[in-house]
């Protein structure tokens, strides 16, 4: 007499495939736990310039910030690292909130932004998200002590270097139709020679390739995320997007050099192997 073992079968196939769910669901909460902490865990980076990239300004240290994208706390533990750091300068490129979330708390905003331009004389440009909340974002940064700067200038001199001077452009948003340096660059045909230092500010580092007919020297940008999500033995990031490969870090464009923060914020399930960070570039 023989034993129909069809039905143990099946309900041997049917847990294997109950504990492999139970396993992909583990590891899956498992992965989005460590992805928000990941995200919410701030980073304080020193980023040493390449040597000669702002002629004339060795030992300026600039702070660095970008892209809070409507994370409060995360903004106030950038400005309590930033209070340690002592910068010359701060600088803001943009996003401060992301347009499909509701803006609040416009109040605690502004105190942050006034506890990090309490630190030393303080600048900003937009980014794309802010460009649909533009009025709100425009009075934290001014009601913050931030000096906004949307395809404007400001020539900035810098006490501690012997009142060295250089000129700092903020740009307005590229995706967003924002972007005119043709108000406040000076042409490139003008000569080395003649112009003084520039940084420029733009939250895009895409910026970089619609400036070949202008003199600059230094880019700071955000809006990368740095990715957000660096898989291991994979050199591109993840959520790499419009074909950027300057994404985290100082990169040489041409005969200038272009810096990508990887910012305060993010958006979606958080980072993996990518930290938010603020920076401290020093100018060699």
């Amino acid at each position: 007499m023989t034993t129909d073992s069809t039905p143990s079968k099946k309900r041997s196939l049917l847990r294997k495939l109950l504990y492999a769910a139970a396993a992909v669901i583990l590891l899956g909460s498992l992965l989005a736990s460590y992805m928000n902490w990941e995200a919410n865990h701030l980073e304080f980076s020193e980023n040493t310039a390449p040597a000669g990239c702002v002629p004339g300004l060795s030992g300026l240290r600039i702070l660095v910030l970008s892209d809070v994208h409507t994370n409060l706390p995360l903004l106030e533990k950038a400005a309590a690292m930033a209070e340690q750091a002592r910068p010359d300068m701060i600088v803001f490129l943009g996003d401060l909130y992301t347009d499909f979330l509701r803006a609040t708390h416009a109040g605690d905003y502004i105190t942050q932004m006034k506890r990090l331009s309490s630190i030393a004389p303080a600048y900003a440009c937009l980014g794309n998200h802010d460009m649909a909340l533009v009025d709100n974002v425009e009075r934290i940064l001014k009601e913050g002590g931030f000096t906004l700067l949307r395809n404007s200038a400001a020539f900035v001199t810098i006490p501690r270097l012997g009142n060295a001077e250089f000129k700092l452009v903020g740009l307005g948003d590229l995706r967003e139709g924002d972007f005119f340096p043709d108000r406040c660059m000076s042409p490139r045909e003008l000569g080395e020679e003649s112009v003084m230092p520039t940084i420029v500010l733009s939250h895009n580092p895409k910026g970089r390739e619609l400036l070949g007919g202008y003199h600059w020297n230094l880019m700071l940008s955000g809006h990368t995320h740095g990715g957000q999500i660096k898989l291991p033995f994979f050199s591109t990031p993840l959520l790499t997007s419009e074909g950027e490969t300057m994404y985290s870090g100082f990169h040489p464009y041409e005969d200038k050099q272009v810096f990508v923060t990887r910012g305060i914020g993010y958006i979606g399930p958080g980072r993996f192997n990518c930290p938010p960070e603020i920076n401290l570039i020093t100018i060699p």
